[in-house]
């Protein structure tokens, strides 16, 4: 029975940035090449913008487990949770703030976490979301489209060079990394 990856979004930047980091991890691992994706709503779970990384990591746990409950099937599952969110650190002397992308893979027995890359988020935009706006919202406004299924922030932010996609891509390699490079971890390999 082939691999199952299970993402707990149907937004278009999650789902691909986790096809793409599967796609990668086929050519050194070959139980992802024959993997089975699939995607399923979460949203009823999902928190509200996660404004710290423990929030943000808390999210991205809550969304793997969860699917797993509801879908496990008896295959080799593994559920994938994605989730952005905002997180205040120190810098120059300062505070200042910053979006980071956190990726949980979930077997039912083996949890393991990852991180995309990290961006400074202007104060302009922090200002609004401290006002109460969702940071879709801002950045939309900012950009005079909707931005959250495609670019996001990032995309906003890096015109372009990076985009949503991109983050999750990273975070998705990183979170799965025990499971296909077993042997620093302890994860059961994969058959």
């Amino acid at each position: 029975m082939p691999l199952h990856v299970a993402v707990a979004s149907t937004r278009p930047a999650k789902i691909e940035g986790a096809r793409e980091a599967i796609a990668a991890i086929a050519s050194v691992a070959p139980a992802f090449g024959g993997a089975r994706l699939s995607t399923h709503d979460v949203g009823d779970v999902a928190p509200a913008m996660p404004m710290s990384e423990a929030e943000t990591i808390a999210g991205a746990r809550l969304r793997a487990r969860t699917l797993h409950g509801r879908i496990a099937d008896g295959a080799r599952l593994i559920a994938l949770g994605l989730e952005g969110g905002l997180d205040c650190i120190e810098h120059d002397g300062g505070r200042v703030w910053v979006l980071r992308s956190w990726a949980c893979a979930f077997d039912g027995r083996d949890e393991a976490l990852g991180a995309g890359p990290t961006i400074l988020v202007p104060a302009g935009v922090i200002d609004e979301v401290l006002a109460g706006r969702e940071l879709g919202d801002v950045i939309d406004a900012r950009a005079g489209a909707g931005t959250r299924s495609h670019r996001g922030a990032w995309g906003v932010l890096t015109a372009d060079v990076i985009g949503r996609r991109d983050a999750f891509r990273l975070a998705v390699v990183a979170a799965l990394a025990p499971f296909y490079n077993p042997d620093p971890y302890s994860v059961s390999p994969l058959p």
